[in-house]
């Protein structure tokens, strides 16, 4: 008996000990909790802190470069030399070239003189396209430094455009620095970067569009990126500047060495809201990654990837995405390679005929064009509403509403409970219904009478 209150004794201290255990354990959790939770709001406000430093720097330096000319200002003229129409016949070039470059000057020219007088303005007088490709040469390194000067003193520049011309690191550190704080769109189409001097010149684009924290629009067309590498520099740059929401990044993964999926994927994952992607003309096939990164839901409302190399796999893996995307408005997959299969599996991500449930779990907030029966310009509620309403109103041409509902309820002890909330909303539903669907009178009726009555009024 000793032996076994022995035993009991030490059973209960033991217990004793356990229960302290569990309850360190315990404490020991609660306070790892309020650690990490304390360990984010530090990291986000470090974040954040880091990134008003960004943009303070960005104003300093662009303060810095604004005394820098205002101080050589003081009585403004255009001083870059004139080009004589000889220089450029000797350089190799027709008399239709020259004759262009003496218009090509002629417009920088007055671009400066009204950006010079407070003329908000978009600035167009190195957009060449239609024209003529401008070739780089040191005469217009001059030039170039009034227009950059001119920008840096501007308060009104909200664009430029930039097509058809050969840009060199020469030119690119005059006019890129200048843009930083001062242009909220930059727009470069078919730029000419020559092999050699490719790696400097994205490296100077890249750091500038990270500091520019006035720019929301960015768009680089028909500008093939050499490789990852150079991919990587401009993406990266984007992601940082959490000012742009417009990204338009079309024709330059094509019959490139730069993968275009690895990049698209990058953007979609960077945990960074945007208003517009576009990828199109990029040749894009086997899109498993940028699929997978559809389906984490980023906050992306509209995606352009027309005009691609896509097919009804891609099409299928598409469909998976769009079954758990909440958040995207709106997506683009015209000419592609998608045959009527592709977009019919695209097309039940939005529409599931099987259930009421299936219905409502279908994806209400995309708009897809080639995708049937997916109206435009709807707001998700409104999307979700008509679904639901044409599967009642299909059944209602069958008479076979109450025996579905009965199945999909649960059966007629919930089914009985719920008759009257179908009822209302049914009327619901019925607002945003097309002119040649049943009308909902229609409807209740065919439930009343056939959906167990005696056994709903003694329910009351």
């Amino acid at each position: 008996m000793d032996f076994k209150a022995l035993l009991d004794q030490h059973s209960e201290h033991m217990r004793r000990m356990q229960s302290q255990i569990e309850g360190l354990v315990a404490i020991n959790s609660t306070l790892q909790a309020r650690l990490d939770g304390q360990a984010e709001s530090q990291a986000q406000e470090v974040n954040e802190l880091r990134e008003k430093c960004g943009v303070l720097e960005s104003r300093c330096g662009s303060l810095e470069r604004s005394i820098q000319v205002l101080k050589k200002d003081v009585s403004w003229t255009y001083t870059a030399p004139d080009i004589p129409r000889s220089h450029w016949i000797e350089q190799g070039h027709d008399e239709e070239y020259a004759g262009n470059m003496e218009g090509c000057l002629r417009r920088i020219k007055e671009d400066v003189e009204d950006i010079r007088k407070g003329g908000n303005i978009d600035c167009t007088c190195l957009d060449f396209y239609g024209q003529m490709e401008v070739l780089h040469d040191d005469a217009l390194l001059p030039h170039f430094k009034e227009l950059a000067d001119a920008i840096q003193l501007s308060n009104g520049i909200q664009r430029i455009n930039i097509d058809d011309i050969e840009l060199r690191p020469s030119a690119l550190r005059i006019l890129f620095p200048a843009m930083e704080g001062r242009m909220t769109n930059i727009d470069m189409r078919r730029i000419r970067i020559p092999g050699p001097d490719a790696v400097k010149c994205y490296e100077i684009i890249a750091s500038s569009i990270r500091r520019n924290h006035a720019l929301k629009e960015l768009a680089w067309c028909s500008n093939l990126i050499p490789s990852d590498e150079q991919a990587d520099l401009l993406i990266e740059s984007i992601i940082d500047n959490r000012s742009i929401k417009f990204i338009r990044l079309l024709n330059c993964f094509k019959q490139s060495d730069a993968n275009g999926c690895r990049a698209m994927a990058s953007l979609l994952t960077c945990g960074r809201p945007f208003n517009l992607l576009n990828f199109s003309g990029n040749g894009l096939s086997g899109i498993d990654d940028v699929a997978a990164a559809l389906a984490t839901n980023p906050q992306l409302e509209e995606l352009l990837i027309h005009s691609n190399e896509l097919n009804d796999r891609d099409a299928e893996l598409i469909a998976q995405a769009l079954k758990q995307n909440t958040y995207l408005r709106t997506l683009y997959l015209k000419h592609n390679s998608i045959t009527s299969v592709g977009f019919l599996t695209i097309g039940a991500a939005f529409h599931d005929h099987s259930s009421l449930s299936a219905m409502e779990s279908c994806n209400h907030t995309c708009w897809v064009d080639r995708v049937q029966n997916n109206e435009q310009g709807m707001t998700p509620r409104q999307r979700r509403n008509r679904k639901l309403y044409q599967l009642l109103s299909t059944r209602h041409l069958e008479g076979s509403n109450a025996r579905h509902l009965n199945a999909e309820l649960g059966g007629e002890k919930f089914a009985i409970k719920l008759v009257p909330k179908v009822l209302h909303c049914i009327k619901r539903y019925s607002s945003d219904r097309t002119a040649d669907w049943p009308k909902p009178l229609s409807i209740t009726y065919e439930l009343i009478k056939s959906w167990m009555m005696p056994e709903l009024f003694e329910h009351h």
